[in-house]
């Protein structure tokens, strides 16, 4: 995620200075609205620990949209002091919020006792910690979907910038309103918004453990953090030599270096998951006519895969990483993945995991113990329908009977994310993502579940490509031996519903392997040469509505897969033609018994 950038100087009470807190308090209200109105959302919700951060943020959320529009979301594990439990009810209760207390122990002890012997028996406190974070971050996710709402994140710009939260935990939400306030801000905030006293004045705290305070973790207090913080960037923003550091913050250099790491240490969490480069045009190939993968010669799939090889290697390396953990439950791009970053580490440096649910009809080849055999590496499998069982009782009825098919199914996608990075904290190992280009143009992949991940091997080809890279990483000699393995057989990804449910709307397929052919043909004219709807279709020969609606799909994956707003306005993102276009027509388009002169102005 963005941190954000200052012009003012650094406050002389060691905050990041950007504003006072009544200008603060309006702008964060105003990160909130906007966020909600851009979506036309009902409402946001709030996981209140009662701590100081989530009771600002909710305070800041009834400031914006009035009480009856949020929700308080209270999950407490057995590490959660009875104190803090208390504080939030309580406040929750004076904001006059609807509150719902979901109690995560029993689920979090069903892991211990059933999922995790099984995937990672090496596990301590702070993989456990952040399984936690990420059961919330779930739990959360299916109230907000449930409820047509937003959640708002709690983190604050030091914990971000220190990188001292949960990815895909507590660092996942849709709007961040303390994200561009310090902790020494945010308690001047808080005060402001009367957030009671012992809350203000409370040691912040994880709960990763009974008794663990985030100051004793992070080495010295906050207001000396902020105040390095704040000279940091300062010095960053300089264009003129400034003083040391150190005295510019009035803290040791011990301190100071500490942070100086942590900040290029975490910076991976607040960035998108890498993925290759998309070679150049004139590299790849893009055909003027439809037919065939955009991929169409071994050179070229030779080049995709080395550069998804060289990434592997990379963030391996730079990490310090023991290898890469890859869910082999998703078709042929698990497949692919693993035999990347396989060929990439060795097979002794990758971990699979098949983490079923429910049995979903249709998506029985490639099975993962398949592709495990093939391209040599471990797996363990584990259903985490206990867990999900446990997360759902735990929940209030009414979500389970308001949540529909596909708000499950990203649910269990979240849960199953929740798992893999357990694996991966445990073992000191990176998630390799599977899904590829065309997934993250059309926001196929859940945000938070199967498209989180630290990087993404595939992120470079398109779906339609997958073909002829299965070639190059030699998974086409199977033979009789093992048919599943056929290129032509292999599914593009697959969906573990609920029994019954059908796919979620925005992963629909569409349709025969030429229409992937087509769809990946038309965004890469769409988005690889940016010419635009008119010209993509007359290019490539297709109806301009088939344009105009995977057009439609990309811009809105673009709006909710960017980094989540910390500060009102504009998205920091990149402006493609054919959003200008959709945009013109909106704006131009007659309003009901309207001519079209008569929007023509606005």
């Amino acid at each position: 995620m963005a941190t954000g950038h200052t012009d003012n100087p650094p406050a002389a009470d060691g905050s990041l200075g950007r504003d006072s807190p009544e200008a603060g308090r309006s702008r964060s209200t105003e990160c909130i609205l906007d966020a909600v109105e851009a979506v036309d959302a009902d409402g946001v919700v709030v996981c209140l620990s009662g701590g100081i951060d989530s009771a600002t943020a909710a305070a800041l959320a009834v400031d914006a949209l009035g009480a009856s529009a949020v929700t308080a979301l209270i999950m407490p594990t057995d590490t959660t002091a009875e104190a803090a439990v208390a504080d939030a009810r309580a406040f929750a209760d004076s904001l006059g919020v609807d509150r719902e207390t979901v109690a995560l122990a029993p689920a979090v002890d069903v892991f211990k006792r059933y999922v995790a012997p099984r995937i990672a028996p090496a596990g301590d406190v702070y993989a456990a910690g952040n399984l936690a974070a990420r059961l919330r971050m779930a739990c959360a996710y299916l109230v907000a979907d449930a409820t047509n709402a937003l959640v708002v994140g709690t983190s604050n710009r030091s914990e971000r910038l220190l990188g001292y939260f949960t990815k895909y935990g507590d660092g996942a939400a849709d709007v961040f309103p303390l994200a561009e306030h310090d902790k020494t801000a945010v308690r001047a905030l808080a005060t402001r918004l009367d957030v009671p006293p012992e809350i203000v004045s409370k040691p912040p705290s994880a709960d990763f453990w009974p008794e663990q305070t985030d100051e004793s973790e992070l080495g010295a207090p906050y207001a000396a953090l902020d105040r390095v913080l704040a000279a940091l960037l300062a010095a960053a923003d300089d264009a003129t030599p400034p003083e040391p550091v150190d005295e510019a913050a009035s803290v040791d250099r011990e301190t100071v270096e500490r942070v100086v790491e942590r900040v290029a240490g975490s910076a991976h969490k607040r960035e998108y998951p890498p993925a290759p480069p998309r070679p150049a045009e004139t590299e790849l190939g893009v055909a003027d006519a439809l037919g065939g993968g955009l991929v169409d010669g071994g050179d070229r799939a030779a080049a995709a895969v080395a550069d998804a090889r060289d990434l592997v290697c990379a963030r391996a390396e730079s990490a310090d990483a023991d290898g890469v953990v890859v869910d082999l439950g998703a078709g042929v791009d698990a497949a692919v993945t693993a035999a990347i970053a396989a060929d990439a580490l060795g097979p002794e440096r990758v971990r699979g995991v098949h983490l079923p649910c429910h049995k979903a009809a249709g998506f029985a080849t490639p099975t993962p113990e398949s592709i495990a055999d093939r391209v040599g590496i471990d797996c363990d499998r584990v259903t985490i329908r206990p867990l999900v069982a446990e997360l759902e009782a735990a929940l209030p009825a009414r979500i389970a009977e308001e949540a529909d098919a596909s708000g499950l199914a990203e649910f269990v996608s979240r849960v199953r994310m929740a798992c893999r990075y357990y694996v991966a904290n445990a073992e000191s190992l990176l998630v390799a993502g599977t899904t590829t280009r065309t997934d993250a143009l059309l926001g196929r992949a859940t945000p938070y579940g199967d498209g989180a991940a630290d990087l993404r091997p595939l992120g470079g080809s398109y779906a339609s490509e997958l073909g002829r890279l299965c070639q190059q990483v030699g998974l086409t000699d199977m033979g009789s031996d093992d048919p599943a393995l056929a290129v032509d057989s292999l599914p593009l990804g697959s969906a573990d519903l609920t029994p019954g449910a059908v796919a979620p709307a925005d992963r629909e397929d569409w349709g025969s392997p030429d229409d992937h052919a087509r769809t990946d043909s038309i965004l890469a004219h769409l988005v690889d040469r940016d010419l635009g709807i008119e010209r993509t279709a007359a290019t490539l020969g297709v109806d301009r509505e088939t344009v105009r609606r995977c057009a439609e799909r990309h811009v809105r994956a673009e709006r909710t897969g960017t980094a989540p707003p910390t500060a009102p306005g504009e998205r920091d993102r990149r402006r493609y033609f054919h959003e200008i276009e959709l945009q013109f027509e909106s704006d131009t388009r007659p309003a009901a018994g309207g001519s079209l002169d008569s929007t023509a102005e606005r």
